[in-house]
């Protein structure tokens, strides 16, 4: 009878037990069997417990996370830099349509600053050229006033250009004439186109400050 204290019993006994399957069992299975376990214990040892994957899961989901907000701000980026690339294609196509403008500004200021010929075709000439750049420069602005120097400009001419007896007919006759209308006229054009120059000087400087 076997006892909790005979412990080389118990031993004999298992020894006893894996000889009799040794013999019933066939000496090739047992060895694949031995084979198999052996595998599948290298296997639970390199694959991963379910918290693992739990874990790599997380992992994942928080990487695709970051991915889909980087793609987002990168297309915020991208959406940002067309409306960039779109403002300064229309600023640089506004600016071509200011180079005629601002090229006949600045020859018109050159004409103002001249003094009348002396002669009358020579005047004439000058006139007609300070019309020409007007219109070019500022149509708009510009070519009523234009329209009043060319009205006043013959009496204008026929007084600075004829002939008088002396200082005091000639004093009279600027006013007779009406060729003071010329000066009037003259004056209120400089003006318009001092004003004119100005605003396409700020609309150029608003220009420069979108693509610097």
């Amino acid at each position: 009878m076997l006892t909790q204290d005979s412990p080389r019993r118990r031993g004999g006994l298992i020894a006893a037990l894996v000889m009799a399957v040794a013999l019933v069992v066939p000496a090739g299975a047992v060895a694949a069997t031995d084979t198999e376990l052996t595998e599948l214990a290298e296997l639970e040892q390199v694959a991963p417990t379910l918290a693992e994957l739990r874990t790599i899961a997380d992992d994942l989901a928080v990487a695709n996370d970051a991915l889909a907000a980087d793609n987002t701000a990168l297309q915020l980026t991208i959406d940002q830099l067309a409306r960039e690339r779109d403002e300064l294609r229309a600023s640089l196509s506004r600016f071509d349509d200011l180079y005629s403008p601002l090229e006949a500004d600045r020859q018109l200021l050159f004409e103002l600053r001249k003094d009348l010929p002396e002669t009358r075709p020579e005047a004439e000439a000058r006139l007609e050229r300070i019309r020409a750049l007007a219109l070019a420069s500022d149509p708009a602005r510009l070519g009523r006033l234009v329209d009043r120097i060319d009205d006043t400009a013959p009496a204008f001419l026929d007084w600075r250009f004829g002939d008088w007896a002396n200082a005091q007919e000639l004093s009279a006759a600027y006013i007779e004439t009406g060729a003071n209308a010329f000066e009037s006229s003259m004056d209120d054009f400089r003006s318009e186109v001092l004003m004119s120059v100005a605003n396409r000087l700020d609309g150029l400087l608003t220009i420069l400050d979108r693509v610097r």
